[in-house]
């Protein structure tokens, strides 16, 4: 046994880490590389067992064969007075066998650690290599979320097949200790049936393991268990896990996934490992899907993460943030390559992340990461591309360049990363990757800050991002960009009844946008720009041709697609909105928004059991308070639906908690209170919300029921009649059977609408 403060040569060890059958490891540092290294050591038991040296030496071989980022790697195999050592890779973290210690997994998070434990055995497989104890002790979750498998003490070496003649009786994975709860087994849980007959092994064994540590996962319980090693022994043998302790949440093609590895026969068993990762990969990619349809695994993919802003002057994030919407932007012209959205990565602003957990959850193959560095008129960016599977470079390339240059900085990231994905570009996407770009950086500069305001969605926000915009014309007249942000805040202004000078303020959003367009006929923001002014200013139909030309002018513009879906909606064409919203989620899978309106198609045409599930996603997906009030009114309808109002009290009170909108969770309130018979309550709840601006498609109709059921009909009224909700307001009257006692007034009156009503999807 080592000591703390003794030396192995250059190690200085530090303290134990653990102890097994196999081994004793301790935390050591190396005073030569000064890094913090795993030492391992044979027990003193074992030290002088022929049989156990060369056991110890085989490990060590075994991780010197093996390279991969989700296995321990190996850093040399050292001898002190005749006893040999493993120099081991530190890993910061913890088993998963200590995060399965309060219960279970979820299922993203099993999907997630379940890949990387595939990839790291499909690595060891291609090498011949069997690992043969596969069990969550062996496997270490990062502090980062990196999967790291361990231990390869008990592993054979050969071809793929080859069995192995170890037997039970000569296995380490016996043994039995005593807790005050009874007895817990080592590894026996996880033997194969093979392997618990003493008969040969293959790849099929490890197949198997991975059957039982994705079981345990999910139910929080081992596959199979017993108060002593025979009991187990007969389980495995005999008998079947309870598969009633699978979660319901487990998607039906998971559970079978688990079956089939935990089938008795092993000729029956999936021989391939890298086969069960890519299952893993697509259940995952599925999930996030807004259907079931997933996107080929063979089209180039990528994420581009927000920069970090390596600037002395924090007021730079605007900066940094600019350069990488532009990057993803011209990365998305691309018709060859699927990039994530901006909404999709926003998540991981400013946090440390785990680049290969990061590709995962998007579905992407690639990760570009970087760093801008401003210091007056100079600017340093560097970039890399990571492989999302491997954690490999693809590319990587640092620029010390002018402020003037950052726009060739950019051209260039894109059409190396194009390069490195074996994308070809078309020469009109060559040419795109040049356009909308000012002659003058001094207004690409104040664009940037103005679209850092913009998107605060505030009254605030959008005023200073309007004189913002309004000073990048005035530095360079030419700038179709700023222009088409100049009519959008014109465009909001209207929509949300913020402006005084309501024509005035239509006319000049008209004009911007016009300018815009005459800049770059090409230039869907543009397009989208006029449409808002046009839709706000009562030109419907001249609203719905700017939409179809800003589609036709990039198909992938998903800020369009939602707009004509609405558009769809407020003609009674639900079939035609949930397609429009759909296609946009395809191309957008992390799009809040669009959840937002699959969840209110889905309230509207009775489909509540699915609404508490995308209610969930588009709470995930993000942390504004917009989306998180959103989430809670579909949770409260849906609940009101099933009768569970005590769930409904609970969504409310766990979206205060979350910082949802204080006035929209009021709404909601009304709605409940109504729904519940506290006319009182309820009214005093619907008097208070008067004056929110921003209540929207979830939140308004909820408070015009509530306000017709506490007989405050005039002030239903004017809920529907503000801008943001007059052209939908028809539709949503007509579709809710609370709000049918409008029909017989005006403005719904007759009850008879020339419209038809469409659905469902044909």
């Amino acid at each position: 046994m080592l000591t703390t403060g003794s030396r192995l040569g250059p190690y200085e060890v530090l303290g134990p880490l653990g102890s097994g059958g196999m081994g004793e490891v301790y935390r050591a540092r190396d005073t030569r590389l000064d890094r913090i290294v795993a030492i391992k050591a044979l027990p003193q038991s074992l030290s002088g067992a022929p049989e156990s040296l060369a056991r110890f030496e085989r490990e060590a071989k075994l991780l010197a064969s093996l390279n991969h980022p989700n296995i321990a790697s190996i850093y040399g195999l050292e001898e002190v007075e005749g006893v040999p050592y493993l120099v081991l890779e530190f890993i910061e973290g913890r088993t998963l066998a200590q995060a399965l210690v309060g219960g279970t997994m979820e299922v993203r998070q099993t999907l997630d650690v379940g890949g990387q434990i595939a990839a790291a055995i499909e690595a060891a497989h291609e090498r011949g290599i069997v690992h043969r104890d596969l069990k969550p002790g062996n496997v270490m979750i990062t502090t980062s979320g990196t999967v790291k498998v361990l231990d390869f003490g008990l592993a054979k070496g050969g071809t793929p097949g080859t069995p192995s003649s170890m037997g039970l009786s000569a296995t380490p994975t016996m043994a039995v200790a005593g807790t005050r709860d009874g007895i817990i087994l080592g590894t026996a849980p996880y033997m194969s049936p093979e392997q618990a007959r003493g008969k040969a092994v293959d790849g099929r064994t490890d197949v198997w393991a991975f059957g039982c540590v994705l079981f345990e996962c999910l139910s929080g319980r081992q596959a199979f268990h017993g108060e002593t090693v025979s009991d187990v022994i007969a389980g495995i043998l005999a008998q079947e896990p309870d598969w009633n302790l699978m979660p319901p949440a487990a998607p039906l093609k998971l559970r079978d996934l688990v079956r089939r590895c935990l089938t008795k026969e092993s000729d029956k068993r999936p021989r391939g490992i890298g086969d069960l990762r890519l299952e893993l990969l697509a259940i995952a990619q599925e999930m996030s899907a807004p259907s079931s349809r997933s996107i080929s695994s063979e089209v180039p993919s990528l994420a581009v993460l927000y920069f970090e802003n390596l600037s002395a002057d924090k007021e730079s994030d605007y900066f940094c943030a600019g350069i990488t919407e532009d990057i993803l932007t011209d990365l998305s012209k691309i018709k060859g390559l699927r990039v994530a959205s901006r909404n999709a990565v926003a998540r991981y602003r400013g946090e440390s992340v785990d680049l290969g957990k990061v590709a995962a959850e998007l579905g992407v193959k690639a990760v570009l990461e970087g760093s801008v560095r401003r210091a007056g008129d100079r600017v340093r960016i560097s970039a890399q591309l990571i492989n999302g599977a491997d954690g490999f470079h693809m590319w990587a390339e640092r620029f010390d360049r002018t402020l003037e240059d950052v726009f060739a900085v950019q051209e260039e990231i894109a059409s190396s990363i194009a390069q490195a994905l074996r994308v070809k570009l078309t020469p009109a996407e060559a040419e795109a990757l040049v356009q909308d770009r000012p002659a003058d950086v001094r207004a690409y500069d104040l664009y940037l800050k103005g679209r850092q305001h913009y998107e605060l969605f505030t009254p605030e926000g959008r005023s200073e991002a309007l004189e913002l915009f309004q000073q990048a014309v005035e530095v360079d007249p030419n700038y179709a960009l700023a222009w088409a942000g100049i009519a959008d805040c014109y465009g909001q202004m209207l929509q949300l009844d913020s402006t005084p000078d309501w024509a005035e303020n239509g006319r000049l959003g008209l004009e911007a946008a016009r300018r815009a367009i005459g800049l770059n006929p090409n230039l869907a923001e543009a397009h989208k720009a006029e449409a808002l002014v046009l839709r706000f200013s009562g030109d419907l139909e001249g609203s719905r041709a700017s939409l179809r030309r800003a589609v036709e002018a990039n198909p992938r513009y998903v800020s369009a697609l939602t707009n004509m879906a609405v558009d769809r909606y407020c003609l009674g064409d639900l079939a035609g909105a949930e397609r429009l919203i759909r296609r946009g989620l395809e191309l957008e899978p992390q799009g809040a928004f669009g959840y937002l309106w699959i969840g209110y198609l889905m309230s509207v045409t009775d489909r509540y059991a699915q609404v508490p599930e995308v209610a969930r996603k588009m709470g995930e997906l993000s942390a504004s308070s917009t989306f998180i009030t959103g989430a809670c009114a579909l949770h409260v309808r849906a609940a009101v639906a099933r009768g569970d109002l005590p769930a409904a009290h609970e969504a409310i009170r766990a979206a205060r908690a979350q910082g949802a909108h204080e006035l929209g969770l009021q709404g909601m309130q009304a709605y409940l209170a109504s729904h519940e018979g506290h006319e009182d309550e309820a009214r005093k709840y619907v008097l208070g919300v008067k004056g929110f601006e921003g209540m929207g498609l979830l939140v308004a109709p909820s408070v015009v029921d509530a306000a017709i059921r506490v007989g405050e009909i005039d002030l239903a009224k004017f809920f529907l009649a503000r801008r943001l909700m007059v052209d939908m307001a028809p539709t949503v009257v007509r579709l809710d059977p609370d709000l049918h006692p409008l029909l017989d007034m005006e403005p719904f009156a007759p009850r008879v609408l020339d419209a038809t009503l469409v659905w469902p999807p044909t």
